[in-house]
């Protein structure tokens, strides 16, 4: 999500922005400890601190506000984050359940579905089985969509996408993402309806995100 963030950072130099390896969202045991190092990091100067994660797989379960308020998105993921709310994404989720989300970071970075069947699962279990348990992996989804955010050039990455599409034998969608929760994110306000705002000693679990749901 950095160049979202960054665009919607510009004119807004006072406020820092820490990025961390994209490829936790695939091994989010690990997340949580390298979040928490980050905000400790920056508790002796910061005024506020807010996460640009979701819970992304319960990655983000056991962060905790320390010395001061911690302010996280009401996302399950950063796809919520790309279409700029819970609700959007709740929508689009409801008339859609098959669909399997591309965002433009995934897909620049090879991190879509042929990518990881190139670089993490063909190196170890050659082409035909890793081709077959990436089909079984997708094998309940009927779309794939590329989340289009309006930001740098998408044609390079939409050539990209439609090859996943037409690779995995699934219906090819681009949906308009929005960068309203970016800014919330980058400058507020930091309403309830966004965000869980965790006092110092509270900490994020699965239950708050639950009770999103029900």
């Amino acid at each position: 999500m950095q160049p979202e963030l960054e665009w919607v950072r510009k004119g807004n130099s006072h406020v820092e922005i820490r990025y961390i390896d994209q490829g936790l969202h695939r091994t989010p045991k690990n997340m949580a400890g390298l979040v928490q190092e980050q905000i400790d990091q920056t508790a002796g100067y910061a005024t506020q601190t807010v996460l640009a994660y979701g819970l992304c797989s319960n990655g983000i379960v056991g962060v905790t506000a320390r010395k001061k308020e911690l302010i996280v998105p009401r996302s399950h993921d950063c796809i919520g984050l790309l279409l700029g709310s819970p609700a959007a994404y709740k929508k689009a989720f409801e008339e859609k359940p098959g669909t399997y989300y591309l965002t433009p970071g995934w897909v620049a970075e090879k991190k879509d579905p042929l990518g990881i069947v190139e670089n993490e699962y063909e190196p170890k279990f050659g082409r035909e089985t890793s081709m077959w348990v990436m089909e079984e992996e997708l094998k309940h989804y009927t779309h794939i969509s590329l989340i289009n955010t309006g930001v740098g050039d998408l044609n390079p990455l939409r050539q990209r996408a439609l090859e996943n599409a037409r690779i995995f034998k699934k219906e090819y969608e681009e949906i308009q993402g929005n960068l309203g929760y970016f800014k919330r994110i980058i400058g507020g306000p930091y309403t309830s309806e966004y965000f869980f705002n965790l006092k110092p000693g509270e900490q994020v679990t699965q239950r708050m995100y639950l009770e999103e749901s029900t």
